[in-house]
């Protein structure tokens, strides 16, 4: 999968289409897609509406991200309603351009495609698919500095908590940090590692093997599975 068995492989038109589908269809419960397109006019992709609702019922939580405007938005919404319904959380971004689709476990992809009906049936696209390792990572953090920070929540999953303002609607984060790497992940300190340090940690299952970083802020410390949290996060609890 992703570029012929490389850690990064070019993609062509179907190659895209094809490798979406697999971040989908693989993704691991508990973990984060973010699929990031201006435009999701998708009427006639319907194994893929599918495809994103079903993995978002089974525990994946998918981030949709379009283009703060309204016929996107409102398009969105409208071919999103039974993912939504699932548990995708839809947001928008204002001037949005880029296509990136990033699964926490199976690796990304940044293209030319959006989701639209054309870009799979009529036009020409190319794409990188990349697997898991360091620009992965690179890819996560440029989410983390770059989106997040600009999103505008339309729909919310109900572990998500949202604050009101007079003008608009914005996301309080409730993002943690993975104990062993600092990677950017759930908040949830009975599953403080992302997906590849828990594998590692579960070659042993020592819930009290120290690590370095706290769950809560991501800061320096000393921390375990079973003590994830800084002193001063417990605290504050």
């Amino acid at each position: 999968m992703l570029g012929f068995g490389k850690s990064i492989g070019l993609l062509e038109t179907r190659d895209i289409e094809q490798d979406l589908n697999g971040l989908l269809l693989n993704a691991v419960e508990g973990t984060e897609v973010w699929i990031i397109t201006p435009y999701a006019t998708m009427d006639r992709l319907t194994t893929l509406r599918r495809l994103i609702s079903d993995t978002a019922g089974r525990g994946v939580n998918i981030n949709f991200v379009v283009r703060d405007e309204p016929e996107q938005v409102n398009s969105a919404k409208k071919n999103l309603k039974e993912a939504i319904e699932n548990g995708v959380t839809l947001f928008a971004f204002k001037r949005l351009h880029a296509k990136v689709y990033w699964s926490e476990f199976t690796g990304s992809i940044i293209t030319s495609a959006n989701l639209v009906d054309g870009s799979f049936e009529s036009s020409t696209e190319i794409g990188l698919g990349i697997e898991p390792g360091k620009l992965h990572d690179e890819i996560r953090k440029w989410i983390d500095n770059v989106i997040k920070p600009g999103l505008r929540s339309i729909s919310t999953r109900e572990n998500k908590k949202i604050s009101t303002s007079k003008s608009e609607t914005k996301i309080v984060s409730t993002s943690g940090f993975c104990i062993r790497c600092d990677a950017s992940i759930n908040f949830n300190p009975q599953k403080p590692y992302c997906a590849k340090d828990y594998k590692s940690w579960a070659k042993y299952s020592n819930s009290e093997y120290e690590e370095k970083f706290c769950h809560k802020c991501g800061k320096a410390t000393k921390s375990s599975l079973k003590k994830p949290i800084c002193y001063k996060c417990y605290k504050a609890g």
